[in-house]
């Protein structure tokens, strides 16, 4: 087992193919390794495009507490908000003032 060659066995393989299986052996690396660089390109192209300029100004920063309620922190200049979940509230952070969401009509239905 000392006189195998590793180099020497692939090289006597690649010979021995035929003309179109050469070809593919010549031209599905570099395809490949093209392909991958292309998208690796494109990705890191693409997430630069696609992330915030930090132009603009914070408004609103939404969580859901322990209990699941969800809670709506008002940042400076933020309006008052509107939304259909009666359980969500908002509160103010600290210099801000409060807003509340409003409470949804009793539907006699």
């Amino acid at each position: 087992m000392e006189s195998y060659n590793f180099w020497q066995d692939l090289f006597d393989t690649y010979q021995s193919l035929s003309d179109w299986m050469k070809t593919l052996w010549l031209i599905v690396p570099p395809a490949f390794a093209l392909g991958a660089l292309w998208l690796s390109l494109d990705y890191r192209l693409k997430s630069r495009s696609a992330a915030p300029t930090g132009d603009g100004m914070l408004a609103y920063t939404v969580f859901a507490d322990e209990t699941g309620i969800w809670r709506i922190h008002a940042h400076g200049g933020a309006e008052k908000v509107t939304d259909e979940r009666p359980e969500a509230t908002v509160l103010p952070l600290p210099g801000a003032h409060p807003h509340t969401l409003p409470k949804p009509p009793a539907s006699d239905v």
